[in-house]
């Protein structure tokens, strides 16, 4: 297979604040630590190895070790372990929900994205050492995001009563799941064999821990589980200034305002206090009350008890959207967070926040975006004689200059719309040069003239469309295949289906030689 690349902004998949954080930092710096660059780490490095204790390491080496003990029978996971524990290294995270199998397509790019960029940063700075993170969302609730897959057309859920963090659920009830997707590989019986070994044992962020881990341990990522008692406690002196003076909400709202101010809409909304309650299949928001108390769910308790029960049970404290950012750098040697644009933006919000903590706010990366081209994609749009990119104009573009190209007879309008516009032109100062008070007219009477062309010119082109409409129907499939539900391929289907088509290696290694940290367009993947 060969990749090519197309500019993000010449698709319609990517907002206009994404795309600055991809390809133009320099214009959102005040919402930023530094633009990403290779150059920008060294001070990066300096400000986390100054902010990161030896105590905070040796944690971090001891719950990981913890978390990573079945896997550290790949070399490289078992290596990186060990640079935990050493004062020059550091981290780069990309982070996800525990989606069933993976999830969308998008999820193991980003992974890849880190995988590579601690690499080149090894050879940036060959005296320092990066390990890539891949940070599980845990402790999330929405399991209506989770809890179903798309594949070859169908989609496939997950039922359960749980609730909670779903990063401690069991497994129940997922065996039906499985079986509807292992009976889509009946005719690749070694890969259903494959996918059927996990999702067995333990809770959902452990049988998500072995799927990711058998996909790219070889690789030397090292997967967290933050939902965790002692690193809770390590960061509990945060979290209690979070609920003494809900400082994080007054940050974020000065930040938010000014990226509206500048003509951007903030993604996260900060609530008075940032945090949730957790225990067992409970979990409920922390609500302060006029009165200094506080609202958990039906339950009002005082700051005295609340403060104690955080002393004795931090992992009953769950950091939201806002404060797990923080949360995530408080405990990791992080120098840069990899995301989707979408994620990306929401970071922007942080600054303000990080800046009240002497936790420093990491480099952010957008991830590579991969939009792949099977076979018999490929052979319709080349027996269309269209160009790859052409694809990312909207379908109706497409179908119409497709008309165009291929008419019986010459359907180019240009003539005919330049000498109507000159029409117009002389028509409106006819009219106006009798009375200067019939401009309103003039212009009224020219916009019917054009609606008339308009309207001859759709026409013909439908009556083309009809003529071609074989070609109407390639193009049709063309855009199902590629943007399912009206999408980038890669936010909609998930990895399993490529995984038994190349075998689960073959495409992570594939996935591996595509992603390029230095790569801000669009990638292009044509199989061959």
């Amino acid at each position: 297979m060969k990749t090519i690349t197309i500019n993000r902004r010449k698709t319609t998949f990517f907002s206009e604040l994404a795309n600055q954080i991809n390809d133009n930092q320099e214009a959102l710096e005040k919402y930023i630590q530094a633009p990403f660059s290779m150059a920008n780490f060294e001070q990066q490095i300096a400000l986390k190895q100054k902010q990161f204790s030896i105590e905070q390491r040796t944690l971090l080496h001891e719950i990981v070790s913890k978390q990573m003990s079945a896997y550290s029978h790949f070399d490289k996971v078992a290596k990186n372990i060990d640079l935990l524990k050493e004062e020059d290294t550091f981290t780069v995270t990309a982070g996800h929900q525990l989606n069933v199998f993976g999830g969308p397509l998008y999820v193991i790019y980003k992974i890849m994205d880190a995988v590579r960029l601690a690499e080149k940063l090894k050879t940036t700075y060959p005296d320092k050492n990066f390990v890539p993170v891949f940070w599980m969302a845990s402790e999330d609730h929405d399991f209506e995001e989770i809890n179903h897959l798309h594949l070859f057309g169908s989609t496939f859920s997950w039922e359960t009563e749980q609730k909670g963090a779903v990063g401690r659920f069991s497994l129940e009830g997922i065996e039906r799941l499985k079986a509807d997707i292992l009976s889509k590989f009946g005719n690749n019986p070694e890969y259903s064999e494959y996918l059927d070994q996990f999702y067995k044992n333990g809770n959902l962020a452990e049988a998500s821990t072995e799927f990711m881990m058998n996909l790219m341990g070889a690789y030397g990522l090292i997967t967290l589980n933050a939902d965790d008692a002692q690193l809770k406690a390590s960061f509990a002196p945060i979290l209690k200034r979070e609920i003494e003076t809900q400082f994080s909400e007054k940050e974020v709202a000065k930040t938010t305002q000014q990226l509206e101010e500048d003509g951007f809409h903030g993604q996260a909304m900060a609530r008075p206090i940032n945090l949730f309650y957790i225990k067992d299949q409970y979990r409920e928001r922390i609500i302060p009350l006029e009165d200094g108390n506080f609202e958990i769910g039906e339950t009002t308790i005082e700051k005295v008890d609340l403060l104690k029960e955080l002393e004795s049970h931090p992992e009953r404290f769950s950091p939201n959207v806002i404060l797990r950012p923080l949360y995530q750098e408080f405990i990791l040697p992080n120098l840069c967070y990899i995301g989707g644009g979408g994620e990306m933006a929401y970071w922007l919000q942080f600054k303000g926040m990080f800046d009240q903590t002497e936790v420093p706010f990491p480099l952010v990366k957008v991830r590579n975006s991969v939009q792949w081209f099977d076979k018999s994609t490929i052979k319709r749009i080349d027996k269309l004689n269209l160009n790859y990119t052409d694809v990312f104009e909207s379908i109706h573009e497409v179908k119409k200059q497709y008309v165009l190209d291929n008419a019986e007879v010459e359907l180019d309008f240009t003539f005919l719309e330049q000498r109507l516009a000159d029409l117009i032109h002389e028509l409106e100062h006819s009219i106006i040069a009798v009375d200067k008070g019939m401009e309103g007219y003039a212009k009224s009477e020219s916009t019917k003239i054009q609606k008339q062309l308009d309207n001859v010119q759709q026409k013909m082109i439908r009556h083309q469309k009809k003529k071609n409409e074989d070609a109407m129907k390639q193009i049709d499939g063309i855009y199902t295949r590629l943007f399912p539900n009206n999408g980038l391929q890669e936010r909609y289907d998930n990895m399993i289906p490529l995984m038994g088509k190349y075998g689960p290696k073959e495409f992570v290694q594939a996935v591996y030689e595509m992603i390029d940290p230095d790569e801000k367009e669009l990638i292009l993947v044509l199989e061959e």
